[in-house]
């Protein structure tokens, strides 16, 4: 052989693996642009097939109500009675933010019949304490006064006045107590 010596010949190892990390970079990135295209495409037509409008009849009744709270109307008849009971009264609604500035009136008036359906709220409640519910007991019923009380109105028991009944105060736990269990 003649001529000058050649240097021996070696594979471009860095451009071959940069050449494909690329490629497989841009394979990857074509197939999830056609998979979001075809996703996007067909999405309403897979909806359909899989559902076949079901929403249709709950988004009517929803347009259909939404409209009726804002409204003035009759209510639909009641059934008619059975043989010994009374008929039942034609009811009527009204919107929902006239009822509710009634209903505010109301509760200025008279807080106890917000109700009514139900009649007047006078029963008493229980007691805030812990375990089965106790009833506050009713306050007491103050006798009439006798013909010769005090005519300057101060109460011969010495309290004062029209003062209301005081409720039990809620009992407090033993301070310095520790609950029983595992010890720590």
């Amino acid at each position: 052989m003649s001529g000058p010596k050649r240097n021996p010949d070696r594979l471009n190892t860095i451009g071959i693996v940069v050449v494909g990390i690329c490629g497989a970079v841009l394979v990857y990135v074509t197939i999830v642009a056609l998979e979001a295209f075809y996703v996007n495409d067909t999405s309403e037509i897979q909806m359909m097939a899989d559902y076949g409008g079901q929403d249709t009849s709950a988004r009517s009744l929803r347009a259909e109500q939404v409209n009726r709270i804002g409204e003035y109307g009759s209510n639909p008849r009641p059934a008619a009675p059975k043989a010994n009971e009374a008929p039942k009264p034609q009811s009527y609604h009204i919107p929902v933010d006239v009822a509710m500035k009634l209903v505010v009136a109301d509760a200025k008036v008279d807080p106890s019949s917000l109700v009514p359906q139900v009649g007047r709220s006078d029963k008493s409640t229980v007691l805030p304490i812990f375990g089965r519910p106790k009833l506050i007991p009713p306050p007491p019923v103050a006798p009439a006064p006798p013909a010769d009380a005090a005519p300057d109105g101060a109460s011969p028991a010495g309290g004062a006045p029209g003062a209301a009944a005081e409720l039990p105060a809620a009992p407090k736990a033993p301070r310095g107590t520790r609950a029983k269990g595992n010890g720590k």
